[in-house]
């Protein structure tokens, strides 16, 4: 999303009152420029980049992650992994 699209979108949000999409703005605008975990870079003007790359939102403490592929996936194996030891255990 380019400067311009993010300045129309803010607009609009304001003439129509709608705060929510205002506020969502302001936070995307804090979208870092690499990964969180392996700080490799990320360009917002590749389209695999901006397709690939999973961005975690959270809005209670008004803050962006981005994690690179590689790192997404370690972090949902690890997630799995210790779902299965837990169920295992269980047992």
């Amino acid at each position: 999303m380019n400067r311009k699209q993010r300045r129309e979108i803010q607009s609009l949000a304001r003439k129509s009152g709608n705060k929510d999409i205002e506020e969502k703005m302001k936070i995307f605008s804090k979208l870092s420029d690499k990964c969180r975990a392996c700080e490799s870079p990320f360009d917002k003007t590749n389209i695999d980049h901006l397709s690939d790359w999973m961005v975690i939102v959270r809005e209670s403490e008004r803050k962006i992650n981005l994690y690179c592929p590689s790192c997404w996936d370690k972090a949902k194996n690890a997630v799995e992994d210790l779902k299965n030891m837990t169920t295992t255990e269980e047992k």
